[in-house]
């Protein structure tokens, strides 16, 4: 037992361990070391160990150094996960004893608690159940749950695994009835972010949309209970999700121009931007490095804010810092034509001065051959959108849109510069914008999926009084997307949407649509569940006949014939206790001691391992036999 013990108790324990390696909170130093130390037990078993009271010294000095961390600033969650982190360290390579296998379980229990608040990966359901799974058994084989024999050895695997569903589904109805307390605004994140770097207030030409990431940064689906897919499908196909608008270019980059003129956004507030009645979807957004909130074209508003943040005069939404966890924003959808009111154009959204001679040169035929200078900018428009697009051409520093001009190849980021700027030398103020277009549909779980390589820069150009948006980048960029559907990723992105609404992002609406959805299906299918119910009771009822397994308990199987041992026992001046197994108790009076040897032996393959059951009169039968050779 002690050997199966060890191992099950420092199962639960990496369980523990490995929960908490998934977290960005926690210093991958604390959690390897006790990984690793718990792998080289398993490994060289418990010759390697120090004594309880070595351990206990390893257990205090982690306490020290988690005290010595909260003066240094240490968050009190991820501080007290560290020391928990240590004291695993300690408890791992401790003697072997019965209350260092209790101190694994209670330690395990902790670091999955800690997990539960700090990791917000769905792959912590693999650990969880795995711990669910390695503590019953572990349990099972310290306290002898099974056996009214004794703690002789644990049932096979199988009588176990009718108990899983039931384990699996009291976690699942944890999970929906308990509510989820939020910890994780107050954390700081120790491992880095999605890093994006189009979205700051400062892009250097040639930093942004040049790589197919397939990362996903959105998710969308339709608010609220079912609805129509098709239709978000349609409304979501080729809309622009805008998220820093820049205006000042310097020769290398751009630059978004400040301005005292911002509206402020506080938490739980509303965001309306154009008034009316639209489509409702919510927003997943992954834990990214920066403030800017992508903004989808013909967004109408956006419902409770889950963070401080404002919006400036150019349309761009942004927090106040950069949020440290993945958000949940629901935003109403308009027609994708409909632009809210935005400011009129700035000094610098004017500026020709920065406007290179090359292009100037460029602009020269068309600017002969006509003098309606909106007429010119569409041809310019025209005239870009049939050059080829290319990811590899690298950016001249020095002159990036004169070497674009006279390559006539380059990614959209140097097609939107080289709009943006010849709008300007023609008279019309330009900017330009970063962002995402369009994405890819998700057939398994009916939702939008964005992903990094839908990464877009276009120009938005100030016409007839108002900001106009326009694309010149040509219709090869988007031929060069994989829009295969691999139905692995789609189903692994769908748990993970799940994971995030009902699980990271779990609110009382959600909780009632849970529980009112959970109600409908049990009215629903009522009938079906208590005729299916009673047929599998039925079909395991024949199976228990057939295979003559008749003497199990709740929990295991358990002989029958214990009272007619016992009394037998008894008659030769044997008294065993209640728990005590048979090769414990001292031979009985008459009874040759190799016999009685063979005689337990035997016993105990009927009892604890997989043989037939012996019943009372087979039982008597072999006491007969053993009396007759006496």
């Amino acid at each position: 037992m002690s050997v199966r013990s060890e191992r099950l108790t420092l199962a639960v324990l990496i369980c523990g361990v490995v929960s908490l390696a998934l977290s960005d909170f926690v210093s991958p130093v604390y959690w390897s070391l006790s990984f690793l130390v718990a792998l080289l037990r398993l490994w060289r078993g418990s010759d390697f160990h120090l004594s309880e009271m070595q351990a206990s010294f390893i257990g205090w000095a982690g306490f020290i150094w988690v005290i010595a961390e909260l003066f240094l600033g240490r968050d009190l969650v991820v501080a007290f996960t560290d020391f928990m982190l240590i004291l695993a360290f300690a408890v791992v390579i401790e003697a072997p004893t019965a209350r260092n296998h209790l101190h694994r379980m209670i330690v395990g229990i902790f670091l999955l608690l800690a997990a539960a608040v700090l990791t917000d990966s769905v792959l912590f359901v693999l650990p969880l159940t795995a711990m669910l799974w390695f503590l019953w058994r572990a349990a099972a084989c310290l306290y002898a749950m099974h056996w009214p024999g004794g703690d002789l050895v644990p049932t096979p695997l199988q009588h176990d695994l009718r108990w899983m569903p039931v384990m699996v589904a009291v976690m699942a109805i944890l999970f929906v009835l308990l509510p989820r307390f939020e910890f994780q605004s107050m954390l700081k994140a120790t491992q880095p972010r999605a890093e994006s770097t189009g979205f700051s207030d400062r892009v250097t030409l040639g930093d942004f949309a040049r790589t197919l990431d397939n990362r996903v940064v959105l998710r969308i689906e339709l608010s609220g209970e079912g609805g129509d897919d098709e239709r978000l499908q349609q409304s979501l196909h080729g809309r622009y999700w805008r998220g820093v608008s820049l205006s000042r270019f310097d020769g290398s980059g751009w630059q978004r121009t400040v301005t005292g003129r911002k509206r402020a956004l506080p938490v739980a507030g509303d965001v309306v931007m154009v008034a009316g009645d639209g489509l409702m979807v919510d927003v997943y957004r992954e834990a990214s490095d920066h403030a800017y909130v992508q903004v989808p074209q013909g967004l109408l508003s956006i419902r409770r804010m889950p963070e401080e943040g404002f919006m400036d005069d150019a349309g761009a939404i942004r927090f106040r810092q950069a949020p440290p966890r993945r958000l949940r924003l629901q935003m109403e959808l308009g027609d994708a034509a409909v632009v809210p009111h935005m400011r009129a154009p700035n000094r610098w959204e004017l500026d020709q001065s920065t406007v290179p001679e090359a292009l100037f040169d460029w602009l020269k035929p068309y600017a002969a051959g006509s003098e309606d200078r909106r007429q010119v900018l569409q041809q310019v428009a025209e005239e870009l959108k049939s050059w080829t697009y290319d990811l590899q051409v690298p950016v001249d520093a020095q002159h990036p849109v004169a070497a674009f001009l006279h390559n006539r190849r380059g990614h959209c980021e140097l097609y939107a510069t080289t709009f943006a700027l010849a709008a300007r030398a023609l008279g019309f103020p330009a900017r330009l914008v970063n962002g995402y277009y369009a994405g890819e549909w998700n057939e398994i779980g009916h939702f939008q999926m964005i992903r990094q390589k839908h990464a877009h820069s276009w120009v938005e150009v100030w016409l007839d009084g108002s900001w106009q948006q326009m694309d010149v980048t040509p219709a090869s960029r988007w031929l060069m997307l994989d829009q295969r559907d691999w139905v692995v990723e789609s189903v692994w992105e769908s748990v993970k949407l799940s994971w995030y609404r009902y699980v990271l992002s779990f609110e009382e609406a959600d909780r009632g649509e849970v529980l009112h959805t959970a109600l409908q299906s049990l009215k629903r299918y009522s009938l079906q569940a208590v005729l299916i119910a009673v047929l599998l009771s039925g079909l395991y009822g024949l199976w228990q006949v057939r295979s003559k397994w008749t003497a199990f308990f709740i929990f295991a199987r358990s002989s029958p014939a214990w009272p007619v041992l016992d009394r037998w026992l008894i008659r030769r001046g044997v008294s065993r206790a209640t728990c005590q197994p048979l090769r414990a108790v001292g031979v009985p009076q008459g009874v040759d001691a190799g016999r009685w040897i063979n005689f337990v032996r035997d016993w105990e393959a009927q009892a604890y391992g997989s043989g037939d059951i012996w019943h009372a009169s087979e039982l008597k039968r072999h006491l007969r036999a053993l009396c007759r050779r006496c």
